[in-house]
């Protein structure tokens, strides 16, 4: 199937723009020569016709279309006229820095990524890119390419992708914290009254206040999972209900896994806590557990919705739904969410800033906003 998608979308016609009643298609659109007869139905190159005759048949030209109208001095300022794949013959590339932004953990972390896609035709463009967060615990490096099925409306994506998840850490904390409180690492895969031979483990009588409550939270530092190779493989759909809005999904659905991991992602175990005599205090304390992936194909599909109130800025909120070897019996559900705002300085260079919550399903005792990231970027075409 992959094949044949790819096939298709590298041998795609192109379409152009048909002038008033002339079906030749003839290649003569871009050469703004023809100033008498049908020339009101062709781009206005400068040097022709006065802007009377762009209200004329020309009107009735589409914004977009797959003979490549827009050049890197004509590239829409709106994310949402912008085409699916890149014009032939140019290049983007895009600059992030992040950070980790949790509640014990903000800005203890750093990550660096660089994405590029390059046009081969109008229809059709080369992918790739290296991202990384928490110090390099987590990465993604990944290379492919995105074809036109249905111009400007539907893709079909395939990369081959190398990536490691990172976990966070979990600790108890007391709420609210004061001076002298203590914290407990009660998410070993051992006793979590035995860890390292010396008791760390916490309930809320060690508070200071004592009316606080023990928090789960991630304590800002993370553990490496294993490295996975699979094939990613989306059909990218941009639907616009209006010229403000569309929907965006299919940038990814399916991953074909290569190879298996013990370590994809965590979830928590709820463990009573015993008193000396080895009764239950009431009290509940969690241990974390690792989650492998096989090397069965995992869910990776995502959709969101896109905004351009103005031109120059754009608003694209998104959500991803990652299931490993399609599990749906197990808490393998993992859903992160992502709005990103970006701005067109000019039609050559964007710059804007995406904010993520890494996974608003997170297993018990967590909370949906605990786990946060932030980074800014400049993206430029040349």
């Amino acid at each position: 199937m992959a094949l044949s998608l790819s096939y298709v979308a590298w041998h795609t016609h192109a379409a152009y723009a048909k002038g008033g009643g002339d079906d030749s298609g003839g290649g003569d659109d871009d050469d703004g020569g023809d100033d008498d007869g049908g020339g009101g139905d062709k781009p206005d190159k400068g040097g022709g016709d006065d802007d009377d005759d762009d209200q004329g048949d020309g009107s009735n030209q589409p914004p977009v279309t797959s003979g490549g109208l827009y050049t890197l001095q004509t590239y829409p300022l709106s994310e949402i006229e912008r085409p699916l794949t890149i014009t032939k013959g140019i290049t983007q590339l895009r600059l992030g820095i992040g950070t980790d932004i949790s509640a014990k953990g903000a800005f203890g972390s750093v990550g660096v990524n660089l994405e590029g896609e390059y046009g081969v035709y109008d229809n059709f463009m080369l992918i790739g890119g290296l991202t990384d967060s928490y110090n390099f615990k987590q990465y993604n490096a990944y290379f492919g390419f995105e074809g036109a099925i249905v111009y400007d409306l539907l893709d079909f994506r395939m990369d081959l992708n190398i990536h490691r998840n990172a976990a966070a850490n979990l600790q108890n904390f007391c709420s609210p914290l004061t001076a002298g409180d203590p914290h407990g690492e009660l998410f070993d895969n051992v006793d979590p009254s035995t860890i390292d031979g010396t008791d760390k483990s916490i309930t809320s009588q060690h508070c200071q206040n004592s009316t606080a409550a023990l928090v789960t939270l991630p304590d800002g530092t993370y553990q490496r999972g294993g490295t996975k190779v699979s094939i990613d493989i989306g059909f990218p759909i941009r639907y616009a209900f209006k010229p403000q809005v569309a929907l965006v999904l299919g940038q990814s659905i399916l991953s074909i896994d290569f190879n298996s991991v013990d370590q994809d992602h965590f979830v928590t175990d709820a463990q009573p806590v015993l008193d000396g005599m080895g009764n239950p205090t009431g009290a509940i304390q969690y241990k974390k557990l690792a989650v492998a992936n096989g090397i069965k194909p995992d869910l990776n599909l995502s959709a969101g919705i896109a905004l351009n109130p103005i031109p120059q800025l754009s608003v694209v909120a998104y959500a991803a739904l990652k299931i490993a070897d399609f599990d749906t019996s197990a808490d393998n559900f993992q859903v992160p969410v992502t709005l990103r705002v970006e701005g067109a300085l000019s039609r050559q260079l964007d710059i804007g800033f995406e904010f993520s919550l890494l996974n608003i399903k997170p297993p018990d005792p967590q909370s949906p906003i605990d786990a946060r990231y932030i980074s800014a970027f400049a993206q430029a075409r040349y």
